[in-house]
């Protein structure tokens, strides 16, 4: 019998996100984009960043 080696590869992702670009991509102004900097630092995890931004804004059609 033949021996199968069944290992995933698994790529990661960045672990950390830069919070300026997090704040440009989600349109969260400039002083709110301050006190995440100043709460997380300049990058951050990804969960981190949403937990403590403001919600985002409705887009109107």
């Amino acid at each position: 019998m033949k021996s199968m080696n069944n290992r995933q590869v698994r790529m990661p992702g960045p672990r950390e996100h830069d919070v300026a670009e997090h704040c440009r991509k989600f349109g969260i102004g400039p002083a709110e984009e301050k006190k995440l900097k100043k709460l997380l630092g300049s990058h951050a995890p990804l969960h981190e960043i949403q937990a403590n931004a403001p919600p985002r804004q409705p887009k109107w059609r």
